[in-house]
């Protein structure tokens, strides 16, 4: 199993690198040119495989990387490698290699492979290398400087791998944290076959839902901790790129749900695993940079439409529509900032290096934990539900906020309950979050028109009559709290599965 850490500088930044005193000099240089290889329909693609060779010293090598894991830049994946006599695979060295293992040996016995492989794309780069001692591990520090290469289109490559030889994980970011207090590192939870693969299929940046997470009914509390948070951490960091990058409102909304379900889990192990105080600030700093520009975002594309605009009288709303998009594009480049800072960076670096050193200390058993946490989330949030009050909007938004932190974590555990049941006790969690939710948009929205008619005073009537229009809808078309109260009230938690 391969494991290392993935971190991308700027190129300017290469001679600060090479200078610093925990790096020590030039390294050894090699240039590296890979071939990767597939099938025109990407059969290994789609089974999470990637096959390269490359020349190394004179002699090609063929490596085979397959399954494993990525979160906060830390990729564990299996490898397989040997070297062959020329430049294209051999797939019989492969599958000796690969042996009795089941899956991948499916897939390598896929019929008419070796007819259907070709080289889908180039990754040429120039290696510095060192090998070094931190905190008692062995680790391999790369600097690649190339680029990746289709059909004469190119993406350039300037990224630090921090690959463990012998050690603890953890001392990987360890190392990487020391390098950030003197040069600006952002990590990388994608690598070079995965940018290659961009290339072949021409896609770009597009908005990723969590992934669904299985615990096996065996796992301990410490098991459960660490596969939860890196599930959320891998949540967030999918849609960074597309954040930066894009302007796909969805991909916004993911990555904020990422790190209200990476709050939540927080949460839910603070009795055995409290967060440090420090990292608990930072991780409601990021939540705070994405909320105000998701907040925007949803006033522009969802709430502020319900406005008539004919009932202003012309285009009397068209100005207003104009200065809303405008402020929501200003928060989201405020958001994108926060991800390219120094501070995000530390904050991914920090929280993976305390999951891998708390994980191992927590015992006891998951489904216990689970079943406990899940009557209590279910008690509180009865609890708020019965407070709920139409003249407080605060009770409301209290009780949708309870049934979040519920519904995230059955979903982070569902795997140990009946899915009947789980799929049931979802469905309703939904629908109260949905019903609720268009209620504190409405509410979320008048507050931020009134903020926006103080800053922008000309537009005060035109705003004064959208956020009139929006209040008066949302008293008219009141959430039905008794209605909400009577559903949680009859709601059943799930029944475990063994």
């Amino acid at each position: 199993m391969e494991v290392e850490l993935k971190l991308l500088l700027a190129p300017e930044d290469n001679d600060r690198l090479l200078k610093h005193p925990l790096i020590g000099g030039e390294g050894r240089t090699q240039r590296l040119a890979a071939r990767y290889f597939d099938t025109p329909d990407l059969h290994l693609l789609r089974h999470g495989a990637g096959l390269r060779v490359r020349k190394v010293d004179g002699e090609w090598i063929q490596t085979m990387k397959a399954g494993g894991s990525v979160q906060s830049g830390l990729h564990s994946r299996n490898e397989w490698e040997c070297p062959i006599d020329r430049s294209w695979p051999r797939l019989g060295k492969l599958r000796k290699l690969v042996g009795d293992d089941a899956p991948w040996r499916a897939m390598l016995d896929a019929r008419d492979l070796k007819e259907r492989l070709e080289p889908l794309f180039l990754v040429d780069v120039t290696r510095q290398l060192w090998d070094l001692e931190v905190d008692g591990s062995h680790i391999e520090v790369a600097l690649d400087h190339g680029h990746i290469e289709r059909h004469g289109k190119r993406v350039a490559i300037n990224e630090l791998e921090l690959e463990l030889k012998e050690g603890q994980p953890a001392s990987l970011y360890a190392f990487a944290l020391h390098l950030l207090e003197d040069i600006p590192l952002r990590i990388s939870n994608v690598n070079k076959a995965q940018r290659g693969y961009m290339l072949v299929r021409e896609v770009g940046v597009a908005p990723c839902r969590a992934q669904s997470l299985d615990l096996p009914h065996d796992a301990s509390i410490g098991d459960a901790q660490l596969a939860i948070l890196g599930n959320c951490l891998q949540h967030i960091q999918n849609n960074e790129t597309a954040v930066i990058e894009g302007t796909d409102p969805e991909t916004l909304h993911q990555m904020r749900v990422g790190v209200r379900r990476l709050r939540s889990a927080l949460k839910l192990f603070d009795a055995v695993a409290p967060c440090p105080p420090g990292l608990a600030e930072d991780v409601q700093w990021l939540g705070d940079q994405l909320g105000a520009a998701r907040d925007w975002d949803v006033l522009v594309t969802s709430t502020l439409p319900r406005a008539d605009v004919s009932a202003a009288g012309g285009n009397a709303l068209m100005d207003l529509q104009a200065l809303v998009l405008e402020t929501s594009h200003a928060k989201r480049r405020l958001a994108a900032e926060a991800l390219l800072s120094t501070r995000y960076t530390k904050l991914m670096l920090t929280l993976g290096s305390w999951m891998l050193q708390t994980a191992p200390l927590l015992s006891g058993s998951a489904a216990s934990f689970s079943r406990q946490t899940l009557q209590q989330l279910h008690g509180k949030m009865l609890k708020r539900a019965k407070r709920m009050n139409d003249d407080d909007p605060v009770s409301a938004h209290r009780t949708r906020i309870a049934a979040k932190r519920a519904r995230y974590a059955l979903e982070f555990f569902h795997a140990l309950y009946r899915p009947k049941s789980v799929r049931a006790y979802l469905k309703n969690l939904s629908a109260t979050q949905d019903e609720l939710g268009r209620h504190n948009d409405l509410v979320m929205a008048a507050r931020m028109l009134q903020a926006l008619a103080r800053e922008h005073p000309q537009a005060a009537g035109e705003i004064q009559f959208a956020r009139g229009y929006l209040l008066a809808r949302e008293s008219a078309q009141p959430a039905d709290l008794d209605a909400i109260r009577g559903r949680l009230h009859h709601l059943r938690l799930p029944h475990a599965s063994r």
